[in-house]
């Protein structure tokens, strides 16, 4: 079979065959976790994570993909892999194909445990409550989502909100756990946004509507990732807003998580926008020192490895961004310690993890004090006409661009960032940054200038 005529799953999982059958252990840490995109005469794209779980492995298996796309029947193929598909360390291949609904959880009542794939099983079981390591930065959110699942509707919606790899899929996984373990009889769908639009698109294309309406009306509960993917798609917004109110009016549980608050995605209509506040909205922030050092403690023990207290500590210092990053160093040094067959010492791990460790210190925290300095810096003015109560356009637009860089480029919530602007409300921050986001796609002159700033203040 020519490049051409096979689909990309076809010489995808050929090629992991092969890998698979050298090492079942290198095939479920890494390459189980990935999904095929597309296929051409030269390349195969596979989506994965993020750019960081991609390096690692290009850096140690790139030549074992070559030779297994060679097995397969595609010699001299590539293969390149494209980030933002699904969480690795939050999310597995689901066990249901690659159909567009394949984040699916559901117990029909009365259903036993053949309803669902072994893997998504095992996947809801890996993400519990009790395993979510809980700190200040995130104790509401788990709150809120613990009391949701044990109370359903009593909190409704529940929207959480946060940066990628902060915990947002591991709690609506863990209230699909938590209901599964205490109401077996509940009905309840897990899905991304991302699986809705392509499963509404998918129900348009075959006419199917009423099926795709009966999958996501006739639940318990409705768990959604990342609802900002909603934004500027007219018709899948008129079909979630009836899906939310059908859910809603019966007093069904809602979960929805994204990056932002609603009244800051670009192109949500209002009476979502409306709905989505109407319960508890709730935020989970970067994750302190402590809690990033009893994430790595407790994942240690899922891997053959142990490392002394000196090397943990030094990890969680120097990996703060979000999660992801911080596990993929541990499973990085596991790796190491496994083919080299050799202890992992504070030194060694300085040099295994020293690509990664310059990623990190390049997406360093910025201060919203450093934004300030640079915006005024560029465009000729002070500090403190960014944080005066002058209005004229020259200081305006400057003030608005550093509190949406204050907003994109730190953790900081609405109300510091306001109060770091002259004791501006929270709504004026949310205006700045909502009309920023909105500018820049249609102005490429603010685009540029975003760019720069953001490259300095990165430097």
């Amino acid at each position: 079979m020519s490049h051409g005529e096979s689909s990309a799953s076809e010489v995808w999982q050929s090629a992991v065959g092969f890998i698979r059958a050298k090492s079942e252990a290198v095939y479920k840490q890494w390459f189980k976790k990935m999904v095929p995109i597309s296929v051409d005469e030269t390349q195969i794209v596979v989506g994965t994570s993020d750019d960081f779980f991609a390096d690692i492995v290009m850096k140690n298996y790139g030549d074992l993909i070559s030779e297994a796309l060679a097995a397969a029947g595609h010699p001299g193929m590539k293969v390149m892999f494209e980030s933002g598909y699904f969480d690795t360390d939050e999310t597995e291949d689901l066990g249901l194909g690659f159909d567009p609904d394949y984040s699916q959880v559901s117990n029909e009542p009365a259903a036993d445990d053949d309803e669902i794939s072994p893997e998504l099983a095992s996947l809801i079981s890996k993400h519990s409550f009790d395993n979510f390591v809980v700190g200040e930065e995130n104790r509401y959110a788990y709150t809120a989502a613990l009391s949701a699942a044990q109370n359903p509707g009593t909190i409704n919606p529940l929207y959480i909100y946060g940066g990628s790899g902060m915990g947002k899929t591991h709690l609506l996984l863990a209230v699909a756990h938590e209901v599964r373990a205490h109401n077996p009889k509940a009905r309840v769908r897990y899905t991304s946004c991302e699986n809705f639009l392509n499963a509404f698109l998918d129900s348009l294309r075959t006419k199917t509507m009423y099926d795709f309406r009966e999958t996501f009306r006739n639940v318990d509960y409705l768990l959604v990732d990342d609802v900002h993917t909603l934004g500027n798609k007219t018709s899948l917004q008129e079909e979630f807003f009836n899906t939310f109110n059908t859910l809603y009016g019966l007093g069904k549980q809602i979960i929805l998580t994204s990056d932002r608050q609603p009244s800051e995605i670009p192109g949500l209509e209002a009476r979502l926008v409306s709905r989505f506040v109407s319960g508890v909205t709730t935020q989970i922030t970067q994750s302190s020192f402590e809690t990033r050092l009893a994430i790595l403690k407790q994942e240690q023990q899922c891997l053959r490895l142990k490392l002394g207290d000196d090397v943990l500590s030094f990890i969680a210092e120097r990996i703060s961004s979000n999660i992801r990053p911080l596990k993929g160093a541990l499973m990085c040094l596991s790796m190491y310690a496994t083919a080299m067959k050799q202890e992992i010492d504070l030194e060694a791990a300085k040099r295994i993890l020293s690509d990664q460790l310059e990623k990190e210190a390049e997406s360093r925290a910025i201060s919203i004090e450093e934004i300030q300095k640079a915006v005024a810096e560029f465009f000729g003015i002070q500090v403190y006409d960014l944080t005066g109560p002058k209005k004229p356009k020259n200081i305006a637009e400057p003030r608005m661009i550093a509190m949406y860089l204050s907003r994109k480029l730190t953790s900081r919530p609405h109300q510091e960032i306001g109060r770091a602007f002259g004791g501006r409300s929270h709504g004026t921050v949310i205006h700045a940054v909502k009309q920023i986001e909105e500018n820049s796609l249609k102005d490429e002159e603010l685009k540029g200038v975003l760019n720069q700033l953001q490259r300095k203040l990165r430097g």
